[in-house]
C-alpha cells in the first residue's frame, strides 16, 4: 500500500572559487519541476566572484541562503548546511553539476511512497566538452560502461538525499577527511541498516576533468582519501586500471587519432569503451569513425 506524504526538501552544496560551476547548478535548481523548499550554499572561502554571484541569485531564488565558512572542507560545509536547514529531507549536489529538471521530484518520490525509506541514491552522467573528457568520464565513472547494481551502488554526494533525522543519527559527514568523505559516509549509513532506495532516473550531469594535470590531481586526491578510509580499494584499482588505459591511448594518439579506439579495443574488457569513443564525430572527418 502506498503511503503518500509531501516532504519538505532542502538542497545543499559547497563551493569554493567556482562561479561558473555554481551558476550552472543554481540555474538548474531554479527550473526544477518540484522547487526545493530551501537551497543552502556553503562557501569555503572563495577569493573570486563566487560569493557575489550567489548573492545575485538570492534576488530571484527566495529560498536560497548563503553560509560563508572560510577554511571549511567539503564535509564541514555539508554539515553546516544540513544543520541549518529546517526541511525533513536533505538533498546534496556538487557545484558544477547540472540537475535535470525532474531531479528533486524523482529523489523525493521514494520518500513519499514509503515512510520507511531513509536514504535515496541518485545517479549522474558525464557532460564532456572534449574527447579527452569523454574518455575520462567513461573510464572513471561507474555506470557509464555497465549497469550499476542498485543493491550495492554507493552514490557520490553529487546526487543523493536523506532524511535530516538520519544525518543526525549518523553524526554527519566525517570532517577529519578531505576526500572520499561521501564514500565513508555511505558505508556508515549502510551499516545502520536503514531504508535505502536507488533512484536511477534522478540524474545530474557532471563535467569530467579536462587536462592531464587535473586528472592526476583528482586521482591523487582519490588515492589519499581511500588510503585514509581504508575502504573500497577494489574500486580504486578499477580506476587506476582505467586511467592506465587512458594514458596509453593518449600516448598512441600523439601518433594518430585512429589509434585511440584500436588501443582501447586491445585492452578494454568487452570492448565497450572503444565503441563509445569511435562513435564520436570528429569535425575534420566526413563521418564518425565507426
Amino acid at each position: 500500500m502506498v503511503r503518500w506524504h509531501e516532504h519538505t526538501v532542502a538542497v545543499v552544496m559547497t563551493v569554493k572559487n567556482d562561479p561558473l560551476g555554481c551558476a550552472m547548478t543554481l540555474g538548474s535548481l531554479a527550473v526544477q519541476t518540484r522547487r526545493p523548499d530551501e537551497i543552502i550554499v556553503v562557501d569555503g572561502g572563495s577569493t573570486d566572484d563566487t560569493v557575489r554571484l550567489v548573492r545575485q541569485y538570492m534576488a530571484d531564488l527566495v529560498q536560497l541562503r548563503l553560509i560563508e565558512a572560510a577554511g571549511a572542507n567539503i564535509a564541514r560545509g555539508r554539515n553546516l548546511a544540513a544543520h541549518a536547514v529546517t526541511s525533513e529531507i536533505v538533498a546534496t549536489i556538487d557545484a558544477g553539476c547540472r540537475a535535470e529538471p525532474q531531479w528533486v521530484e524523482r529523489l523525493l518520490r521514494p520518500f513519499q511512497e514509503d515512510a520507511d525509506v531513509d536514504f535515496v541514491a541518485g545517479f549522474y552522467k558525464t557532460a564532456p566538452h572534449s574527447l579527452l573528457e569523454k574518455v575520462v568520464g567513461l573510464a572513471t565513472m561507474r555506470g557509464q560502461l555497465e549497469r550499476v547494481q542498485p543493491e550495492t551502488f554507493n552514490p557520490s554526494a553529487r546526487s543523493m538525499a536523506l532524511k535530516k533525522s538520519l544525518w543526525e543519527r549518523a553524526g554527519g559527514w566525517p570532517e577529519w577527511i578531505h576526500f572520499s568523505e561521501d564514500t565513508l559516509f555511505d558505508h556508515k549509513i549502510r551499516r545502520m541498516s536503514v531504508g535505502w532506495r536507488f533512484a536511477g532516473d534522478a540524474v545530474v550531469h557532471w563535467r569530467p576533468r579536462g587536462t592531464l594535470r587535473a586528472i592526476a590531481k583528482q586521482f591523487y586526491n582519490y588515492g589519499t582519501g581511500r588510503g585514509h578510509t581504508q575502504i573500497d580499494a577494489a574500486g580504486y584499482l578499477y580506476d587506476i586500471r582505467n586511467l592506465s588505459l587512458l594514458l596509453i591511448a593518449v600516448a598512441m594518439c600523439i601518433v594518430t587519432i585512429w589509434a585511440l579506439p584500436c588501443v582501447l579495443a586491445n585492452f578494454w574488457p568487452g570492448g565497450h569503451l572503444p565503441l563509445h569513443i569511435c562513435r564520436i564525430p570528429f569535425p575534420h572527418l566526413p563521418q564518425p569513425l565507426c
